[in-house]
């Protein structure tokens, strides 16, 4: 299956989001407070300051192969003397004299006066030594030192967020510790007086909170700290003091429900109640509402729609960049994958819709065919369950037909 990134379907069809998801993150500086942890500890966790080599790379002259280190030939047909041995950890030896050769084995250091490696395979006897293939290269099968990094180069930036790929380098490099940025602190919050929590009996006219476990396990991460404030009920006077409250202890306030404009509707009234300055900022998306997102005390404040679909694309759109933005690393991109519609639909035009979608195999070039899930209410969670992830589909279309490229942003 073809995995093309989405760079030859005009128009982009996020092209709509791309600025006001830009003014959002501007909202969340990175946070103060580094900790140092071992090299082996920080998958996960952003670079708090560069990584520089305190070392070459490799550190000394390797061998890349087993076979044997040749020194400088003595004359034509002569054999190479075997005068040594060296394994990976062995510590290095003299300089090879005319006619002699070291047997050795990949990772040890390669003896001084040594011009090439021969592997085994190719080394035939000759007398009580070896013959070399005429016009073996010089230089074949050693790994020079520094030749993948100097000593004193920058390796990673600050900010970089560490993977195994990093780590790796870091350790090679020298660092058995890095200095990181602290671990955020995130209060989470369902909003809503007839929701109950998961697995609790069900009374007439309540559901159980699934917006509270989805968000968790979306915010479980190496660089967060979870608070629970659990669920709120629809109480202007408690969402205001549970916001207070958390505003005082941790980075990011992410709150879902209560957020259009109904009469039970009380969560921008009672930040700016706590004293919090939000700002609407309008994502044309459907699913979804107008993302309100602000600041209440020294917190980022984050309040999303209560419906489960919509929380979780306002999350995964906003959410995770403005982690990325308290944590000082550079936002997650948006990386479509191109794919062809397995479907046809009419749709009304000007918002930029994401749709539960399932690969539903190849078209004749390799492109993935995908399949829409569970049209309808943005409250639909066994959809979601089910995809493969997002088809996105730009807000100039009023038709999609069977066969048309489009877009699909992978789970």
């Amino acid at each position: 299956m073809h995995d093309p990134v989405l760079t030859a379907l005009p128009p982009d069809p996020l092209a709509l989001l791309r600025e006001p998801l830009a003014r959002l993150l501007t909202l969340a500086g990175p946070v103060s407070g580094t900790e140092t942890l071992a090299a082996g500890a920080a998958m996960g966790r952003a670079l708090a300051a560069p990584i520089l080599a305190l070392h070459d790379v490799p550190p000394f002259d390797q061998s890349a192969m087993d076979g044997y280190a040749l020194g400088p030939p003595e004359g034509a047909g002569t054999a190479w003397r075997v005068t040594t041995r060296l394994a990976a950890g062995d510590a290095p030896v003299g300089a090879l004299a005319p006619g002699e050769a070291a047997r050795i084995f990949t990772g040890a250091p390669v003896p001084g006066g040594a011009r090439s490696v021969l592997q085994q395979e190719k080394a035939k006897p000759l007398g009580e030594g070896i013959a070399v293939p005429a016009n073996w290269p010089a230089g074949a099968n050693i790994r020079l030192r520094g030749e993948d990094v100097r000593a004193g180069a920058t390796l990673l930036a600050a900010g970089q967020r560490m993977d195994a790929r990093h780590i790796a380098l870091a350790v090679a490099a020298g660092h058995g510790a890095l200095s990181v940025t602290r671990r955020l602190r995130v209060a989470l919050a369902s909003t809503g007086s007839e929701l109950r929590q998961a697995g609790s009996g069900l009374g007439s006219g309540q559901v159980h909170d699934s917006n509270g476990p989805m968000l968790r396990a979306m915010l479980a991460a190496p660089d967060v700290e979870l608070v629970e404030i659990g669920i709120l009920p629809d109480e202007p006077l408690r969402l205001r003091d549970a916001l207070l409250r958390a505003s005082e202890e941790v980075d990011l306030i992410v709150t879902t429900g209560g957020v259009s404009v109904g009469e039970e509707d009380h969560m921008v009234g009672a930040i700016l109640a706590a004293g919090g300055k939000i700002e609407v900022v309008h994502l044309p998306i459907r699913p979804g509402k107008p993302v309100k997102a602000g600041h209440l005390g020294a917190a980022v404040i984050l309040a999303l729609p209560g419906n489960p679909l919509a929380a979780y694309v306002n999350f995964w759109l906003v959410g995770r960049r403005v982690l990325d933005g308290l944590a000082g690393t550079p936002a997650r991109p948006l990386r479509p994958l191109a794919v062809r519609s397995g479907f046809r639909e009419e749709r009304r035009p000007g918002r930029v819709e994401f749709a539960p979608a399932r690969f539903a195999g190849t078209d004749p070039s390799g492109l993935p065919v995908v399949e829409l899930l569970g049209r309808g209410s943005s409250a639909r969670l066994a959809p979601l369950a089910a995809a493969d992830g997002l088809c996105v589909i730009g807000p100039e279309v009023l038709r999609v037909e069977e066969g048309d490229l489009l877009a699909l942003l992978p789970f």
